[in-house]
């Protein structure tokens, strides 16, 4: 397949573009939903494999948790550049809907589409077939190598951003004790949200 193909892909934007904003743009953060595919309770392999990877790959990037109860108007969004996975696609619209009408203060929205619609809002990157997906990590690691861009990850302010990621998903964090969230199917990244009864990822 041509992972380049527009014609078979109409919604996806150009690769190497693409690249270039997820490695450039202050604060990337990928934001996971609940649904079964591409979210947080994904249980495929190979769909979780992709995701660890670009999480790996692109320097700075945060993780974030989209609740189906949360109400939008209380969550804020990466002023640079958010990618949303795994949302449910009635929570999804909503969503791009208050990210549309909060635009002055946000940043670019990239959907890793995994259905038929488009949204004309935002970025779709089609993941339905998951080696497109790796078609783009690909691309992402190899700009990496010859450092063709300067990631935003690297910059004084983007180093600094990871070591508040890093503090801030520190296991020695004292809202990490409630282990009964242990029995419940949310991922350990999670844990302490329900712990503390707040999504502190939606800063």
């Amino acid at each position: 397949m041509d992972h380049n193909d527009t014609r078979k892909h109409p919604s996806t934007p150009d690769t190497d573009r693409l690249v270039r904003e997820l490695l450039t743009r202050e604060r990337p953060t990928l934001y996971l939903g609940s649904s079964q595919q591409w979210g947080w309770n994904d249980t495929d392999p190979v769909r979780k494999r992709l995701l660890s990877k670009l999480r790996e790959l692109v320097p700075g990037l945060d993780q974030g948790h989209i609740p189906d109860w949360k109400p939008l108007d209380t969550m804020t969004f990466s002023p640079g550049i958010s990618i949303l996975a795994g949302v449910p696609q009635s929570r999804l619209e909503a969503l791009l809907a208050h990210l549309d009408a909060e635009r002055s203060r946000g940043g670019l929205v990239v959907v890793l589409a995994d259905g038929d619609r488009s949204h004309s809002s935002c970025e779709n990157f089609d993941v339905r077939d998951p080696s497109r997906f790796e078609a783009l990590l690909d691309r992402i690691e190899k700009v990496l190598k010859e450092r063709s861009v300067t990631p935003w990850g690297d910059t004084p302010e983007g180093k600094a951003h990871i070591e508040h990621i890093r503090k801030k998903n520190s296991p020695a964090r004292s809202d990490w004790s409630w282990d009964e969230t242990k029995a419940v199917n949310v991922p350990e990244e999670f844990r302490h949200e329900l712990a503390a009864g707040l999504d502190e990822h939606a800063e």
